[in-house]
């Protein structure tokens, strides 16, 4: 009994002193930062975010740099009123203290949902229904589309601005060969739950048959029938009607 207790007892002050260690091992801003978090601490104490220093036309967030606030459901439990912004790059949802000079990573397995800026996002981790990453949700029905962005840093002598980094860049910088490439992909979960990738208005169109002429109006109500118009209020659109 004896050396049963003896043998937790240092595996206890094993751990101890390897989370001592681990705290130690902290920058001094990093620590502040974290204790600045009070009760939402568990929250923060992720990984410190990527740090993209180099010169780049573009940037590597889903929307723009600023963070936003929402509600995010981290490892379980609920935080309301969160500073959040998502890397695209590395798929991480990242979460600020405001007056902080530092973003924490949380991975798309530990933060099934969360909103930003009156947006709904939900998380996927490995093997899930959809590759890993973060998805942002339209659609309330038992029909939804999940939208997906994701980048990559590339090189090029040419002007690529616009389409090339998802944006009009009033900013852009000629002499710099480095940017963000932006890439999305929208996919429909039907009724069953099964995922479909979505590449055009036809394609998501054609998964409502029996109303597709219903919803055909009501898109021309909205001016949202041609080529040009905005893909993520078509699918809004149409997923309000399907879903009534």
């Amino acid at each position: 009994m004896k050396k049963a207790l003896s043998l937790i007892g240092s595996v206890l002050a094993l751990l101890l002193a390897t989370g001592w260690q681990a705290r130690a091992q902290l920058s001094p801003e990093l620590q502040a930062f974290q204790d600045a978090a009070g009760e939402r601490s568990i929250l923060f104490r992720g990984k410190e975010s990527a740090r993209y220093s180099f010169p780049a036309n573009g940037h590597p967030y889903w929307i723009h740099p600023d963070f936003e606030r929402g509600d995010i459901t981290f490892e379980g439990n609920f935080y309301h009123d969160v500073l959040i912004n998502i890397d695209a790059v590395a798929q991480r949802a990242l979460v600020h203290l405001e007056g902080r000079p530092f973003a924490v990573a949380l991975a798309p397995a530990l933060t099934p949902s969360f909103t930003m800026g009156g947006r709904q996002f939900v998380g996927f981790g490995p093997g899930e229904a959809l590759g890993e990453g973060f998805y942002e949700v339209f659609g309330a029905g038992p029909e939804r589309v999940y939208k997906h962005v994701f980048k990559y840093v590339n090189s090029s002598v040419y002007n690529v601005n616009g389409e090339t980094i998802g944006y009009d860049d009033e900013n852009y910088r000629a002499d710099v060969a480095r940017h963000f490439v932006y890439r999305k992909s929208y996919w429909l979960r039907d009724a069953q739950g099964h995922f479909t990738r979505i590449k055009s208005r036809g394609a998501l169109l054609r998964h409502f048959p029996d109303r597709k002429k219903e919803i055909r109006q009501a898109l021309r109500a909205e001016g949202l029938t041609g080529g040009s118009s905005d893909f993520d209020a078509f699918c809004k659109t149409v997923l309000n009607l399907v879903s009534r």
